[in-house]
C-alpha cells in the first residue's frame, strides 16, 4: 500500500477535531506533507501550521478552524494544559473568558500560536503523563485564589468531582506536586487534600 492511502486511510478513520502531526507519522515525511496538503486543498482537513493539520466538523460553509486553546494543546504536547486564567475557566472556578490562551508546557516553549501564551514547566509533567485536566487543576494551585472567581473551598469540590469522573487521577497530581518548585502550590494542595 502507498503513503497517500495509509495517510488518505488514517484521516478518514480519525474521529472529528482530530490533529495530524506529520512528525508522529511512521511513513516517509515528504509523502506524508504532500498527501496532508492534498487533503487540505480538497477541504478534508485543515493546515493549522507547518507539520500539523487538523480534522475538524463539517458544515454548510465548510471545515471550521480548532480553537486556540485546541491548538496550544496539540503544539504543546504531552504533559500540557491551560494555566492561570484559561485554567481556572476549564475547571469551572471562573466565568471569565481569557483572550489569550495560556498553555503551560513540559520544557521548551514551542514557537508562537496566534492566540495563544506558551508558559514553560518541570519535565517531569511529560514524563508522568500529566493529563490537561490535571495540569490545569497543578496551575490554579500555583496561581491561588487570584484567578479563582469562586470560594476557594470550591477548587477542593472539582478536583473531587474530576477525580471521581476519572479525569484527573489524585496519584498523579500528588506525585507532580512533590516536585514542583512552587512551594505555595505545594501548600495548598496540602491544605485541601
Amino acid at each position: 500500500m502507498n503513503t497517500a492511502r495509509l495517510v488518505r486511510e488514517r484521516v478518514a478513520n480519525a474521529p472529528e477535531r482530530s490533529f495530524f502531526a506529520v512528525a508522529d507519522m511512521v511513513w516517509p515525511r515528504h509523502a506524508v506533507e504532500c498527501e496532508l496538503s492534498r487533503l487540505a486543498g480538497r477541504g478534508e482537513v485543515v493546515r493549522v501550521r507547518k507539520g500539523l493539520y487538523w480534522k475538524g466538523p463539517m458544515t454548510r460553509l465548510g471545515m471550521p478552524l480548532p480553537g486556540a486553546m485546541e491548538v496550544g494543546l496539540a503544539v504543546g504536547g504531552n504533559g500540557a494544559g491551560p494555566a492561570g486564567l484559561s485554567a481556572a475557566h476549564l475547571l469551572g472556578l471562573t466565568t471569565q473568558v481569557p483572550a489569550t490562551e495560556t498553555i503551560a508546557v513540559a520544557g521548551r516553549v514551542p514557537a508562537p500560536v496566534p492566540g495563544v501564551r506558551f508558559v514553560s514547566r518541570s519535565m517531569e509533567r511529560r514524563v508522568n503523563e500529566l493529563r490537561h485536566a490535571e495540569v490545569a487543576v497543578i496551575e490554579v494551585l500555583r496561581d491561588g485564589p487570584a484567578v479563582v472567581e469562586s470560594p476557594w473551598r470550591r477548587l477542593g469540590e472539582v478536583i473531587g468531582s474530576l477525580a471521581v469522573d476519572g479525569e484527573i487521577r489524585m496519584s498523579a497530581v500528588d506525585a507532580e506536586l512533590r516536585v514542583e518548585h512552587h512551594p505555595l502550590a505545594r501548600h495548598r494542595w496540602a491544605v485541601l487534600t
